[in-house]
């Protein structure tokens, strides 16, 4: 859907091993993903074309669906521009779909909720194929009771005690929809969903939850930490390279 400027608006859905990355935004003198992002396609264009995403992952954050969208003036089509962009950008990062989309679309505004999981893995000994994409907690941990911890995100909440303490964000109350946890075998998965994220927000309930698994904190203590406003009475802030943006989910999803 060319515009009479001969622009098109297209829809990208991206993929990406965080490990060697400071985040998604660009940053100077930093890799990132957004930086890659748009480093590929000045080299299709041969002019700079700004990349916006759904939301900012942090350093070593990973990300099976994170949705951009980009303006190029381009007689491809968005297979054509999947292609193109695959063959520059690094292995560690993919598009995965690529669509045109209407010129009103934001992948952030238009948003309405994005699901996190966080991964756990409380064998002896991790697989060097699991090892950057799951913290390793080397002990066994209750996962029954922190998936009964869990269950205290649910509902809407001032989450200021699960939000790092350099966030510039006034209005930290948001509506958490999903909240639990699975187990496969020696790893626990942590999913949530919500209308919105803070910043390391599930790193934090995750870190929170790994308390509670370790008899730190009981499933109870999630109310009394929430209430408190009081980012100290949480648990540690998990590593992010357990940290998974999974979907992003739109009114058409």
């Amino acid at each position: 859907m060319a515009r009479a400027d001969g622009m098109k608006k297209f829809r990208i859905l991206v993929q990406y091993d965080g490990t060697a990355y400071h985040g998604w935004q660009v940053q100077p003198g930093e890799a990132t993903i957004q930086g890659e992002l748009e480093a590929a396609l000045e080299r299709i264009a041969g002019a700079p074309v700004p990349v916006t995403g759904a939301g900012r992952t942090d350093a070593g954050v990973h990300a099976l669906g994170q949705v951009a969208v980009l303006d190029l003036e381009t007689r491809m089509t968005a297979g054509e521009l999947l292609r193109a962009l695959n063959s520059m950008l690094p292995r560690d990062i993919r598009v995965v779909e690529a669509a045109e989309a209407s010129p009103e679309f934001h992948p952030r505004y238009d948003a309405l909720s994005k699901i996190y999981y966080y991964q756990v893995f409380t064998g002896p000994v991790i697989s060097p194929f699991l090892q950057r994409h799951a913290h390793h907690h080397r002990w066994p941990l209750d996962h029954r009771q922190m998936d009964q911890a869990a269950k205290q995100f649910l509902g809407r909440h001032d989450f200021t005690a699960f939000c790092a303490a350099d966030s510039d964000v006034k209005d930290k109350v948001r509506q958490v929809a999903v909240a639990g946890l699975f187990r496969r075998d020696d790893l626990l998965v942590f999913v949530v969903e919500a209308d919105g994220f803070l910043k390391q927000m599930v790193r934090t309930m995750a870190g929170t939850l790994i308390e509670v698994g370790r008899g730190k904190l009981g499933p109870d203590d999630l109310l009394r930490i929430i209430a408190s406003r009081d980012r100290a009475q949480a648990g540690p802030t998990a590593p992010a390279r357990g940290l998974f943006l999974y979907r992003v989910n739109y009114q058409a999803n």
